[in-house]
């Protein structure tokens, strides 16, 4: 079964507007982008559609790429500040000069809608937080709705970015499911593969996993994003696969937009802390 992201996103989407409706006042998110990437302005831009959607304004602040760690922690924690902005993300990646993790820091908890600062980390690793990290949010929706429970099940998540790899490590592992992570240097790669009933794979390369390499009836989240002659791809070869798999989110249309429904879930909920 090959999910379909974007009609699922529109069900959370008309919640979310009733929701909305409920809290008074201005709610804006503040988004920090470095540099004039295509594809991150691409992905800025889709959230922007999804809040005007919603009710709420994204309000994009663009700094030169040569922004010292210092004065962006300086600008994210000013910008936190201002009582409109409601939340708050870092577009990454951010350049190799900036230390990630200390500007992501600079994020207050309450206005961290992506779960990237340490302290909502830590949260969220107890399981404190209130919000789930995004792509988190959004497997664990579509789990519950196909009603698959990952209890005891072998887990592969091929990644150990901020985003996807290490947020659903910690919450894979919540769900007792038996977790390995594999990664650039992982030797055994296929063998893994093979073994794994649920796969969640970012590592952003094409056809990296494929029919022959998993066994029938395997989960797979494809979270990665990148660009192949112009045209948006995952790790995951769909045509060898969609036959084999249970269950299977495409790239572009699959995790894509749950994520950033579940973006503006967290915006909301947070926003309602707020006060």
């Amino acid at each position: 079964m090959i999910i379909d992201g974007k009609k699922l996103s529109q069900m959370i989407i008309e919640d979310l507007k009733e929701e909305r409706k409920k809290i008074a006042g201005k709610i804006r998110l503040a988004a920090v982008l470095i540099g004039n990437d295509p594809a991150s302005l691409s992905f800025v831009k889709q959230k922007k559609k999804v809040g005007e959607k919603i009710g709420v304004e994204l309000r994009l602040y663009q700094y030169a790429t040569t922004i010292k760690t210092k004065e962006l922690r300086h600008q994210v924690g000013k910008l936190c500040r201002l009582s409109t902005n409601k939340g708050l993300i870092v577009q990454l990646p951010l350049p190799s000069s900036i230390n990630t993790q200390s500007v992501l820091n600079a994020i207050l908890p309450l206005k961290d809608v992506d779960v990237l600062s340490e302290k909502n980390l830590g949260a969220f690793f107890t399981g404190r937080l209130p919000i789930l990290p995004p792509v988190v949010a959004a497997i664990r929706f579509i789990l519950e709705k196909y009603k698959i429970s990952l209890e005891g099940k072998n887990v592969l998540i091929i990644g150990r970015g901020r985003l996807v790899g290490k947020p659903a490590l910690i919450w894979c592992v919540n769900q007792r499911a038996t977790v390995t992570e594999a990664n650039q240097k992982t030797k055994n790669l296929p063998e893994l593969m093979k073994k794994a009933d649920v796969i969640i794979t970012s590592a952003g390369k094409p056809n990296l996993v494929k029919g022959d390499l998993v066994k029938p009836g395997v989960i797979i989240f494809d979270a990665a994003v990148m660009t192949e002659k112009g045209k948006l791809r995952g790790d995951c070869d769909l045509n060898s696969l969609q036959k084999k798999a249970q269950l299977i989110t495409p790239v572009p249309g699959g995790l894509g937009p749950l994520t950033v429904a579940f973006l503006y879930v967290n915006l909301l909920e947070l926003t309602k802390r707020q006060r």
